[in-house]
């Protein structure tokens, strides 16, 4: 038979860190449970908890999953990157990108002129080999 007394509810994060009882209401024990202390703490060092809530409320409810893992990434890279945060790494990954565009259209240009040496060069070449792809 089931247990019929009363459930406990463990403190989420963000209540752990006001020193309050934490309740089934509680707007944020979804995002961060206990065990998302870290992330609760660097989210409010970087956000505070009122601004932490106007977010939250300003996003439809089932995109709020994604608005907090957002939260969570850009208060990561600013502890990471304190100067530009998130947009130092994606300014980096651009210019990686790049280079390997370029670098890509270099090698299209070789393997354009391979192949116009190989036609001008005509039939004559390839006798006595098999037909080639």
């Amino acid at each position: 038979m089931a247990n019929a007394g009363p459930s406990v509810y463990k403190a989420c994060a963000a209540c752990k860190h006001q020193r309050r009882k934490c309740n089934q209401n509680c707007a944020l024990a979804k995002y961060f449970p206990a065990e998302k202390s870290d992330d609760y703490e660097k989210v409010y060092n970087l956000f505070g908890m009122q601004n932490m809530l106007k977010i939250l409320k300003s996003v439809d409810e089932d995109e709020r999953d994604t608005t907090i893992e957002s939260l969570i990434m850009e208060a990561r890279m600013r502890l990471e990157y304190p100067v530009h945060g998130h947009f130092s790494v994606a300014r980096k990954l651009s210019f990686e990108i790049e280079k390997a565009e370029k670098e890509l259209e270099i090698v299209r240009q070789k393997i354009h002129i391979c192949k116009g040496a190989d036609n001008r060069a005509g039939p004559s070449t390839r006798e006595g080999r098999p037909d080639q792809p």
